[in-house]
């Protein structure tokens, strides 16, 4: 184990670009459904929809799903439950021996999902990846505390969940703006996945999420 872990008993995972490796294809789709989520709510035209969408999204708001709910006059938890009706990330994902792997190989810690999406679509994308979903004693999403990342709110509703002090905890995220900055700044560990470049902000940085069971083991 990393020396700087020893504290930890508490696993959070990032869901999309995290337990799986970040996909251009289903990215795409992820980006499309928000378009159409916005224009569904607006009656824009696509141009029109685009163009609104990126003067807010990493300007303003890093979330995508908060833009959607600004832009659509909505909640958070709405604008996911909206995008999400658009792309199923399922046909893009398989069973995933070396994640089933990892996590026979963490049994010993509590783990937490905790991300932007739609907590039914979770599961239903875990069953596909093979990870039982009881393996989270909680899944964290706007419908959880009704808003998105990286918004301190979930954070600090896992930690009031699990009791622990924050180094208790890790954060396991792609996204150094959304995943990693705010719970470095509540004081847990972080880590940083699928990244070949070494990040400023998190304590350890990993080339994929299956070298967690060799970072904390």
């Amino acid at each position: 184990m990393n020396p700087l872990f020893t504290s930890i008993k508490i696993l959070i995972w990032d869901f999309d670009g995290t337990l799986y490796k970040p996909n251009p294809e289903l990215f795409r789709d992820v980006r499309e459904s928000e378009y159409r989520a916005i224009m569904k709510h607006t009656g824009w035209t696509r141009e029109k929809a685009i163009e609104e969408f990126h003067k807010l999204h990493k300007v303003t708001i890093q979330s995508a799903t908060a833009v959607v709910a600004k832009l659509c006059t909505i909640s958070v938890a709405a604008a996911a439950v909206e995008s999400e009706k658009y792309f199923d990330r399922r046909k893009y994902l398989h069973r995933d021996l070396r994640l089933i792997e990892m996590f026979g190989k963490l049994k010993r810690f509590r783990h937490v999902i905790f991300a932007n999406g739609v907590i039914a679509k979770h599961k239903e994308t875990l069953k596909v990846l093979g990870i039982p979903a009881d393996t989270f004693e909680e899944f964290v999403t706007a419908e959880t505390v009704g808003v998105t990342k990286p918004d301190p709110a979930g954070f600090l509703y896992i930690m009031k969940k699990t009791g622990l002090p924050p180094n208790a905890h890790l954060m396991i995220g792609d996204r150094e703006l959304v995943d990693i900055a705010p719970a470095k700044k509540l004081g847990m560990h972080t880590c940083l996945v699928w990244s070949d470049k070494k990040s400023e902000i998190a304590d350890v940085t990993l080339p994929t999420v299956y070298d967690v069971a060799r970072t904390m083991v």
